[in-house]
């Protein structure tokens, strides 16, 4: 046997085995990275209420991931590839959040209202869960989904407390806490819930007035971070496309790479100190 032909065999081989390994290892990737996205989408929507297959968007996130990738390497080679990339990972995460936290906001707003509506309940001598069926029937969403949930398990045996304790870890907000602390004294030891629950919804209003107060005055902080987070990946982008040969040290070096990895840091050290900054919490 010749040494070139053991060489080869020795290359085809290594070739095999080392297809096998990267397979193996890209499939075992690609399923646990399934299993996590649908577990976290699949909690995410149901604390959401929205009936989705996770599945499905699991499909929908890949094809947006190539899609993103394949459009930022057009643009900007491998550099604008990562951050397509990047981007696209890290979107259904981020539109989950805002959907969520939009939905507590909305629930935090219609609060007090559902608080004064049971408060009259009580008032008319109705007994708690009657009120909260009230609110669960006549209420919008997202405060009547909730209500409604919590009736559905307290029908089947769960205990009250618990259950508004599992909306607390949904809505994790200070006024829910509160409302929780209120019903929970008054079935232990007594006194006056539509009193109590009356005087919650009226500090409620105050607290929600002062915050808008706030969030109007604290704005311009608030869009000031996001232009300083904007702009230079604008400007770079921009300047990318308009000036290849002049931008190419800073794509294409080792150099550059480190550089731009500075500049990412820096940037977002002073978006989250603006945030810090104007987010003020009462």
């Amino acid at each position: 046997m010749t040494d070139q032909l053991k060489l080869v065999i020795m290359v085809t081989i290594f070739s095999v085995f080392g297809f096998i390994l990267i397979y193996t290892f890209t499939v075992h990737g690609i399923k646990l990275y399934h299993g996590s996205f649908v577990k976290k989408m699949d909690h995410g929507l149901k604390n959401l209420f929205l009936v989705k297959d996770p599945k499905i968007l699991f499909f929908f996130h890949v094809l947006g991931v190539i899609v993103g990738s394949s459009a930022g390497y057009l643009y900007a080679d491998v550099f604008g590839m990562i951050v397509g990339t990047i981007i696209s990972i890290a979107l259904p995460g981020f539109i989950i959040r805002r959907l969520k936290k939009k939905r507590i906001n909305d629930f935090i707003y219609q609060l007090p209202d559902a608080l004064n509506s049971i408060s009259a309940s009580l008032r008319a001598g109705t007994n708690l869960a009657k009120a909260m069926q009230q609110i669960a029937e006549q209420q919008p969403a997202p405060i009547c989904q909730e209500f409604t949930l919590i009736l559905a398990e307290y029908k089947m045996g769960k205990p009250l407390e618990e259950s508004l304790q599992d909306m607390y870890k949904r809505i994790e907000r200070q006024e829910v806490d509160l409302l929780i602390s209120a019903i929970s004294i008054s079935r232990s030891v007594g006194g006056n819930l539509a009193d109590t629950l009356e005087t919650l919804a009226k500090t409620l209003r105050e607290k929600a007035q002062i915050e808008g107060k706030i969030d109007a005055l604290t704005s311009m902080g608030r869009m000031q971070g996001w232009v300083v987070g904007a702009i230079p990946v604008a400007v770079m982008l921009m300047l990318r496309k308009q000036e290849p040969e002049g931008m190419a040290a800073l794509f294409d070096e080792p150099i550059g790479w480190l550089t731009l990895v500075v500049i990412g840091i820096l940037m977002t050290i002073a978006v989250l100190m603006i945030r810090k900054i104007v987010n003020i919490d009462i």
